[in-house]
């Protein structure tokens, strides 16, 4: 267990051994380490990978009153690092887990000897549809407001946990391209909606809205660590433009996009994203 600044217990596992600079993951949004099910193994083989869960995911409890923020995430992410050797690391973000990346670096520098984004985006999420204040404050307030009715946003959470809501959210996730219909895992997006459905609502309303209200833009021209971005052409939900972005924004930052894939294309073709890692890490000698 890690202990945060605030004295909240944070659970990680080390798989793994080696010399070489470590892995510390950063999963995605109201997700777990269920996402690394094939990175993990495959980096393990040559070096530690720490795995860690946000606080109120993976089964931990969430107990009322703790601030919900990418930093406070961000400085969670910290305390694992710091109980897992405290070695600077290699900080791989998926989706959500890049703005936490982000902010790891702006705040902890100390901690990242690399950054490998994968399928995120720095700035605010809905800009890709508007970027209208008024509209992200909505979206915002509804969420929040939404977790504040527990019983309500219980019901629609339970859904997730039936086979006919399941199978919606499949839908919808290949509709929006969050999801290949032909190659990604139906396994890994009903764990996702599992896990979704046992978490606390109004903790999923803070997260989401917290996501939605962030920025990381001004972080990107400040990164002095090698940074690799991955991304998927068909992924609309982080579309490759964000990616080109913020390659452009970070200095030196080397830019892989996989064809035909979307925003899971780390388990649609785990091999090809590891691949693409393990010539970033040769390159930079990590």
């Amino acid at each position: 267990m890690a202990s945060a600044d605030d004295g909240e217990q944070l659970s990680f596992r080390i798989d793994g051994a080696g010399a070489r600079a470590p892995i510390l993951t950063v999963h995605g949004l109201v997700s777990s380490t269920q996402h690394w099910r094939y990175f993990t193994p495959h980096f393990a083989r040559g070096r530690e990978v720490v795995s860690w869960d946000y606080w109120g995911h993976g089964g931990q409890a969430a107990a009322g009153g703790r601030e919900v923020s990418v930093a406070r995430f961000a400085d969670d992410a910290r305390a694992v690092w710091q109980a897992s050797g405290a070695r600077p690391a290699i900080v791989v973000g998926l989706s959500f887990g890049v703005q936490v990346a982000l902010e790891l670096w702006h705040r902890h520098p100390e901690a990242v000897r690399a950054l490998v984004l994968i399928c995120g985006t720095a700035g605010h999420p809905l800009d890709r549809l508007t970027a209208s204040p008024g509209v992200r404050g909505a979206a915002t307030r509804l969420m929040r407001g939404l977790g504040a009715r527990p019983r309500l946003a219980r019901g629609v959470l339970g859904l997730l946990d039936t086979r006919v809501g399941r199978r919606v959210a499949r839908e919808a996730a290949y509709f929006s391209g969050g999801a290949l219909r032909a190659d990604g895992p139906q396994a890994v997006l009903d764990d996702l909606f599992v896990h979704v459905a046992a978490l606390d609502p109004a903790l999923v309303g803070d997260v989401i809205a917290t996501y939605l209200e962030h920025t990381a833009e001004p972080v990107l021209p400040t990164i002095r660590v090698p940074t690799l971005i991955l991304a998927g052409d068909r992924d609309q939900l982080t579309p490759v433009a964000t990616a080109e972005r913020m390659q452009r924004a970070i200095a030196g930052s080397e830019l892989v996009v996989f064809p035909g894939h979307t925003h899971l294309v780390q388990v649609e073709d785990p091999d090809a994203v590891h691949a693409a890692i393990d010539g970033f890490l040769a390159r930079h000698a990590l």
